[in-house]
């Protein structure tokens, strides 16, 4: 299978423009965030770019609807990343009724715990959205297990015990807790949280089946531009190919 890249962007004012540079790359999903007020799993750099998007008064709404605007424009597969009180809110079924009426293939809760998740996949069985599994270093394995045979989508596993985007090196086990989540899962697994360079993405897809790579490409968006952030993702991809 070819290894595949997942990129994340804030749902700021200018998201569309850059959803547009991502598809032209062509990457295979792109995570769109949808700004909350207190994001725990956030690091400093996606938590700011959240700020400005709530100064900038992006809602949920604003969000799908530029997404419905562009749906028969966008290869690249839409993920939403949301904490699940900005669901609430809106209204679980609303939200996904919305969220697929604006062709977005997949819905990433990192607050939710995986009970939960399968509660929700219960409630909403003729659901066409995918909601993805996260598991992190922390789990055992029996619960990495069980995440695993019940996941839809793809898995995304947590390279390190800590918010996104934070220096440090991957966990020493990496490789062989992804390894074990392969032999069981029935989707692709991808691994994400601190991927930010070439190089990281060539180690860790010796084994995953693809890279999420956030803060980076948040941070490269607003210090340098479409098109140098486009070059970035670029040399990602080339990686991969």
């Amino acid at each position: 299978m070819t290894k595949q890249l997942v990129t994340y962007i804030m749902g700021g004012m200018r998201f569309i423009d850059e959803l547009r540079a991502l598809d032209d790359v062509g990457v295979d999903y792109v995570e769109v965030g949808i700004p909350f007020s207190d994001p725990v799993a956030d690091g400093p750099t996606i938590m700011q770019a959240g700020q400005e998007a709530i100064q900038d008064q992006m809602t949920t709404q604003k969000i799908f609807d530029a997404l419905k605007s562009v749906k028969d424009d966008v290869k690249t597969r839409i993920v939403l990343m949301t904490y699940y009180h900005s669901i609430e809110t809106y209204g679980e079924a609303a939200f996904i009724q919305t969220a697929e009426e604006a062709g977005v293939y997949g819905l990433i809760i990192p607050d939710m715990p995986h009970e939960y998740i399968v509660q929700l996949k219960e409630k909403y069985p003729k659901r066409q959205i995918k909601l993805i599994s996260l598991i992190a270093m922390t789990a055992n394995q029996e619960r990495r297990e069980t995440i695993a045979r019940q996941a839809e989508g793809f898995i995304y596993t947590v390279t390190m015990n800590e918010v996104t985007g934070q220096n440090g090196t991957f966990h020493p086990e990496l490789k062989t807790h992804i390894q074990d989540i392969k032999k069981i899962a029935q989707v692709p697994v991808f691994a994400g949280f601190g991927i930010r360079t070439p190089a990281h993405v060539q180690s860790i897809t010796e084994v995953a089946d693809g890279v999420v790579v956030g803060s980076e490409i948040v941070k490269r968006f607003k210090q340098e531009g479409i098109a140098q952030t486009k070059a970035y993702v670029q040399s990602l991809c080339d990686v991969l190919n």
